[in-house]
Formats: structure tokens, sequence, C-alpha cells
């Protein structure tokens, strides 16, 4: 079978150079899972794709598409060969035409959009409400966005307009996933060469002393720390305050062997670097730092809606597990996404 790499890249801006770290994974489809938080699209050119809900059961047929995308706003992202990115919504109509060079797909009721090479924000009836100008975008989050436009970093709110601009402020957001969740963002201070939390005034408020740092999610944020020449995994508090202490390993992996909270639980892996768990399998933490559910799969991701995906390394396939572990979705999928709306996103 033919593979693919899954590419997860940290990036940050500093004095001017791009910084790039990229975590290549083989797996089996060109379906980028959930652990890539500025979107997920499946190639449908060499598989058959689909929507489908908790039963398994096919909603939407998607092999007609190049590319999708999961829901978010009522809307999915769908690419038509020869004409670009449009929206669908949960009939399957198309209701944006597909006329866009790319996409992240809507949040907060606005989407990103390529048109011309640069990038701008559409509403939910297409238009146009915020100028395609830029390099690179995240996604609205409470409120503001991360742009990049002119090599400078800027941080804009729904109208588009300007509310700082991060390279003066001597910070490099993590593109991985820059954006303010919880009140808090987590950055890179070029002076400390460190990571920490900045709040909507743009002042630290958790002060850099990280290998790297997450956005919060349930009210605690996943960070690395190098200890004893290894990268540790915790989670902190708005505080600051250990509330996980760094005792498992990364395997210096931190985007691929680690996830935020979500419905409780985080994933975890320690790589080949084991103290606690066996080698090169996902297991998932309550907040007091316990393991609560060992799986034998390679990869493990966030639980959503009830489900999180897992990857047979052995069978190059994808399913769905439930919190007590319990595949309840064949794995059986060359790749798939989080469940998002009620619905999930598959390759065969």
């Amino acid at each position: 079978m033919e593979k693919y790499e899954l590419i997860h890249r940290r990036r940050f801006r500093v004095a001017g150079i791009i910084f790039s770290v990229a975590l290549l994974i083989i797996v089996g489809a060109q379906l980028i899972t959930s652990s890539a938080q500025r979107g997920a699209w499946m190639s449908s050119t060499i598989s058959k794709s689909a929507y489908i809900d908790k039963a398994g059961k096919m909603v939407i047929d998607a092999s007609r598409y190049e590319n999708a995308g999961k829901f978010s706003d009522g809307l999915a992202p769908v690419k038509v060969s020869r004409q670009g990115w449009g929206f669908i919504d949960k009939a399957g109509a198309m209701v944006i035409d597909p006329k866009f060079e790319s996409t992240l797909g809507f949040k907060e009721g606005l989407a990103p959009v390529v048109m011309n090479g640069k990038w701008g924000f559409i509403n939910k009836t297409g238009t146009l409400v915020i100028a395609n100008q830029f390099d690179w975008v995240a996604q609205f989050s409470e409120g503001v966005a991360i742009v990049e436009r002119s090599s400078e970093f800027l941080v804009i709110d729904t109208n588009g307009q300007v509310l700082a601009n991060l390279n003066q402020k001597k910070l490099s957001p993590d593109i991985d996933d820059a954006r303010f969740s919880e009140g808090l963002m987590p950055v890179l201070s070029e002076e400390k060469e460190a990571m920490g939390y900045i709040n909507k005034s743009f002042e630290f408020v958790i002060q850099p002393r990280f290998e790297r740092a997450a956005p919060f999610s349930e009210g605690l944020a996943r960070v690395a720390l190098i200890e004893d020449g290894m990268e540790k995994l915790a989670f902190i508090d708005k505080n600051g305050k250990f509330v996980v202490k760094p005792a498992f390993n990364t395997d210096y992996d931190f985007l691929r062997n680690s996830s935020n909270f979500s419905e409780g639980l985080a994933a975890l892996s320690e790589g080949l670097n084991t103290t606690q768990t066996k080698e090169e399998t996902f297991v998932y933490i309550d907040k007091a730092g316990q393991i609560v559910l060992a799986t034998e799969f390679f990869h493990a991701g966030e639980f959503h809606e009830g489900l999180a995906t897992v990857y047979n390394s052995e069978t190059d396939r994808w399913g769905f597990i439930d919190k007590a572990g319990k595949v309840v979705i064949p794995v059986e999928y060359q790749g798939v996404n989080d469940f998002s709306e009620g619905l999930a996103l598959v390759s065969r």
C-alpha cells in the first residue's frame, strides 16, 4: 500500500527567521488526525471518504470531493477538483461555492480562505469580510485571530483591526496552535528563549520557563520541561502551578505523544523511553495524573463527543474507542478525523 507522511510543524519567528521542527509519522492515509488543530483534510482521489455518525453509518458521501474537512459551525469545507474549496451543510448541499484556493474551516462564524495567494476571512454567506492580505492565519478564538503579514505576527479582531504586533513585543506564537483559550495564549519569549502565557493585554501572567506549551483546555495547560536530559510532560493551572507534575517522558515528541485534556482525559505515550507505560502505546490520564485507561494502540487521540480516534500500526488502520477503551467503530479505515457536531470524516 502506498504510504503518505503526516507532518506536524512547530514554527517560531525570531529576528525575522523562520525555524521549523517537523515530526513525520508514517500512516496509511493522507488524512491528518485530531492532533492537528489547524485543520484536517482527506484526499478522496485514492480512497472512498464519507461523513459517518456514531453508529458508523454513512450520512454524507464525500468521495466526490478531492479533499474535505470536519464540520464546524454547521458547515464543512470540501474541495471540488479544478474549482477550489467550498462548504457543504449537514444535508450535503453546497452552500458556499467552491472558489477558494484553501481554507481552515469556520470557527466563531468566520473562516480563513485564500484568494489570489493571500489569506482573508469570509462569513457564513461566503462574503469576504476581512480582506485577503495575510501570508498566514489562524482561526478566530475568543474574538481574536493571530495572523502574519509582511513577516510580522499580528493579533486582529473580527473587524480586521490590529490589536497588537507580537514582533514588537518580542513574542512569537507557536503556529501549531496559535490562539487564546480561557483568556490566555502560549507564546515564546524571544528574550528568555522559553514559553509562557500572556493575557489579552499581552502581558505575561505565567512567566516563560517551559520548553513547550499548549493552549489551556478544561482549566489546565499541557507543557513540557527538560529534566535529566529528557523532555517531560506536565499540566499546569492558571497560576502556573503543577497539577500534574512532570513525570511522563514525551520521547521528544510533545506534539504527537501528548494531548490536551478533553472530556476529563488526556492522551499520552512515552514512546521508546518509558517510565510508567508500555513502549509505543497510548494511555489516558485523569486530572490527578493517574493512568485510568491503557490501550494497545500506537496512537490515540483526544476524546470528542465520547469517542477517540485510535491507530493500529500493525494493520495500518484507524477506528474509534469509547471511554472504557472498547472499539465502537471498527479499526478498518485508512484515515479518520475527530467527531464534531455528530459526524466524523473517514476514508477507506
